[in-house]
């Protein structure tokens, strides 16, 4: 066959020879060009014709001839020389074996698995196999630390694996009674890989990307002579994505080893000389509620970078950075776009509601889900509640669908609120006592056992909506004797315009969706201006020194700068309207 770009005149094709015309591609490549001209050679005499056949003359095989030694001794030279350059290299096994980091990174190191007490306690909603050797976590932001030295080299080992190619295998639960629904997870499925944030001391954050099975975070470059602590956070960032990480443990040098979280010199110099070793190792504890978790930062488009800029955002909501700011632990029951009602029309994981999801293991659609969450795990020193913004959306959205008007479905949303809080109250953080508590050091020092019952702040939703029934649910509480709760005021704390052309870095929100179905976001500015204000809020409840929190009067908490019969007049006069003609043209 010819090569491509060079064209031929058939001998056979005519009666006169015509002779042999090669023809150079200009946008052939260097290499092709010197194989093209090594290739072009002149036919100096016309062919001797042989019956119908053409054959070349004796001058012009001749040089055929030569040419051909000349290609077979290249041939040959070539040959030789791959056959002497593979000589040295490993067999195709052998070099298969190496391009695997991971089975020769763990040949010589100890593995420690994820149930060793050195380990400090999953933060965060943690579940484990019934054999305790795998830890479990399902909400955003879960994360784990611990403290080691003596190593250089710091894998994590992971039952995350890449399930794509598999057949899917389905296990089926024991379970079915609802008592025994707390029982620890029998599931030996792996989850599909996930995405990791991990930060080695006061170092900037790692990303590691689809993460699965052995996961290297320090390879052979640790100080062993100094104390390390790391981080380990899952995000869980990914867009209508349900994600599980799941921990089998860690692998270390032989001489390295994990200490107690609170040994570590910058730890002892943070706290009192005058604390005792026991609320010394007992962090405080900050629990968020929200149906607008600040991670989804990361999808503001004006500011993307890539995949990496959509994992860090797992770091940049305001709910993550408000316990950073005070050194303390955090826990997110984060659910984007899930409404606090059942049966939410358009509400992502209708007809379950983030009440229902509140008081299990994990979030709906996980093996997690059917498991009840045990609160005696930790008990958070003060719980943040920002929920209103999907059910507001909903409401506006499908309203004639709902076939109820807005004020019928506002206090459908008040009373599910009164009713979570209460729930809260009675079943998950019950007043404190010494036959209930599970730790009772949890507790010392604690402005909650003074108080008798678990600070909980009922924010006003960023943007206004369903202002009037979040403060009417802090006075129904307040009404029937629960003094622990509070309603904030969050406006003017944010700028609510939305600028399309505008840069990110100067505003506050920011619309991520399709064009019919955009959904408000936080921008990193928006979701800093949040943990800053919350962080005057909180303060008292989460400060190694409270004396040195700033002042707020309880007029701040009582919501006497708002008339809520007054504001919501509009609302109702709206509606009896719409009862009215309802009734003229069905009636």
């Amino acid at each position: 066959m010819p090569d491509s770009g060079t064209t031929y005149d058939s001998p056979s094709s005519t009666t006169e020879w015509t002779p042999l015309r090669l023809h150079l591609i200009d946008s052939s490549t260097p290499w092709s060009d010197v194989v093209l001209e090594e290739r072009s050679f002149r036919i100096s005499s016309p062919p001797i014709p042989i019956g119908k056949f053409y054959l070349p003359n004796r001058s012009y095989r001749s040089r055929l001839r030569r040419y051909n030694r000349l290609m077979c001794l290249m041939v040959v030279v070539t040959f030789v020389a791959l056959w002497l350059w593979l000589g040295g290299r490993p067999a195709p096994q052998q070099q298969r074996k190496i391009e695997k980091p991971y089975v020769a990174n763990i040949e010589g190191l100890q593995f420690i698995r994820a149930n060793n007490p050195h380990i400090r306690q999953f933060v965060g909603r943690w579940t484990s196999t019934s054999d305790g050797t795998r830890r479990e976590g399902t909400f955003p932001g879960v994360y784990f630390d611990f403290t080691l030295n003596g190593t250089r080299t710091v894998l994590l080992s992971l039952h995350n694996a890449d399930i794509s190619d598999q057949i899917p295998v389905v296990v089926k639960s024991p379970i079915k009674s609802p008592n025994m629904a707390f029982l620890p997870s029998t599931n030996t499925s792996s989850a599909e890989p996930i995405s990791l944030l991990v930060r080695v001391d006061d170092e900037e954050y790692i990303v590691l990307p689809n993460a699965t099975s052995i996961v290297t975070v320090r390879k052979g470059n640790l100080d062993v002579r100094t104390h390390h602590t790391i981080r380990v956070i899952a995000p869980m960032v990914r867009d209508n994505v349900i994600e599980t990480l799941q921990v089998n443990g860690l692998y270390i040098d032989q001489g390295g080893q994990l200490l107690p979280y609170d040994t570590t010199p910058s730890r002892l110099q943070e706290e009192t000389a005058t604390r005792e070793l026991t609320t010394q190792s007992i962090p405080k504890m900050l629990e968020v509620v929200t149906d607008l978790p600040g991670s989804t930062t990361g999808r503001d488009k004006r500011r993307s970078i890539g995949t990496t800029r959509g994992i860090l955002g797992g770091v940049m909501g305001w709910e993550y950075l408000l316990g950073e700011m005070f050194g303390t632990d955090h826990v997110t029951i984060g659910m984007d776009g899930m409404c606090l009602i059942q049966d939410c029309i358009g509400g992502r994981g209708s007809p379950a509601g983030l009440a229902d999801v509140f008081f299990q293991s994990g979030p709906l659609g996980t093996e997690q889900y059917a498991h009840p969450w045990l609160f005696q795990e930790y008990v958070p020193d003060v719980m943040v509640i920002n929920i209103g913004n999907s059910d507001w959306d909903s409401f506006q959205t499908h309203r004639d669908e709902y076939n109820k008007t807005t004020w019928d479905l506002t206090l459908d949303f008040e009373d599910t609120y009164v009713a979570l809080v209460k729930a809260i109250r009675a079943l998950a953080y019950p007043q404190y006592s010494a036959t209930t508590a599970v730790d009772a050091s949890r507790y010392i020092y604690s402005p909650t056992s003074a108080a008798g019952g678990l600070p909980i702040f009922v924010m006003r939703p960023f943007r206004g909506q369903l202002e009037q029934a979040t403060h009417s649910v802090v006075e129904r509480l307040r009404g029937e004797g629960d003094r622990s709760v509070f309603w904030l005021d969050t406006s003017g704390w944010l700028n609510t315009d939305v600028n399309l052309g505008g840069k990110a870095e100067e505003q506050d929100f920011f619309l991520d969706g399709e064009s019919e179905t955009k959904q408000w976001r936080l921008t990193e500015r928006g979701n800093q201006r949040v943990a800053i204000l919350l962080h005057l809020h909180v303060c008292r409840y989460l400060a190694r020194d409270a004396e040195k929190c700033a002042f707020l009067p309880p007029e701040v908490y009582q919501g006497k700068t708002l008339n809520p019969d007054m504001e919501r007049l509009d609302e109702l006069m709206e509606d009896e309207r719409e009862r009215r003609l309802k009734r003229l043209f069905w009636d």
